[in-house]
């Protein structure tokens, strides 16, 4: 694929900075990547961050170390997603309205093929891991094994949302740096 990454502003917590507002559309790269603080914490990564270093693991008795991936785009801009799951295993069967255009690329012996679905075409059975979920923005996007997945979305309003993978994928789920994260939306 010829997406470039742009550099991700990241941060630990929620509170948003002042800062300086990309004027044309950006990229956002995430991996999720099995594993990633331990048996069951599966993350969502951002790509800049996979340096070869994981976060602590988790124990019997604690938790795994954090994991930022926090991202901050600002209005007005068309941010394309980028999620590349390395995850191979299948935990569930996606079936319902495609809740915004998407594409699904697999590789195969000759190269990347897509599939394309468009905001409420049918959706059925799709053997998937994963999913990009932003609750109060009503998107839900299936994230198939080994497969990488790319939408665009324009946020017009500022705040800090939510996203999250509703399939049931281990102990990372719920915890904020692994299977959730936050947008933070700038004004433009």
């Amino acid at each position: 694929m010829s997406l470039i990454p742009k550099t991700i502003t990241s941060t630990q917590t929620t509170t948003v900075t002042a800062p300086v507002a990309p004027t044309t559309g950006d990229v956002v790269s995430l991996d999720v990547i099995p594993d990633w603080g331990g048996a069951g914490y599966d993350a969502f990564v951002i790509s800049s961050h996979v340096n070869g270093t994981a976060p602590r693991h988790a124990t019997n008795t604690t938790g795994p170390g954090p994991n930022d991936n926090n991202i901050t785009v600002a209005t007005g801009v068309a941010v394309t997603f980028v999620i590349t799951n390395i995850d191979t295993g299948v935990n569930e069967n996606f079936t319902g309205p495609a809740s915004t255009n998407f594409t699904i690329y697999n590789d195969t012996a000759t190269g990347q093929a897509p599939s394309h679905y468009i905001k409420g075409q049918s959706v059925s059975k799709l053997p998937i891991g994963h999913t990009f979920t932003i609750p109060s923005l009503n998107i839900n996007i299936p994230i198939p094994p080994d497969t990488i997945v790319t939408f665009t979305y324009t946020f017009s309003n500022p705040g800090v949302y939510e996203y999250m993978c509703e399939a049931p994928c281990g102990s990372g789920m719920g915890l904020t740096g692994y299977m959730n994260g936050y947008i933070i939306v700038t004004s433009s």
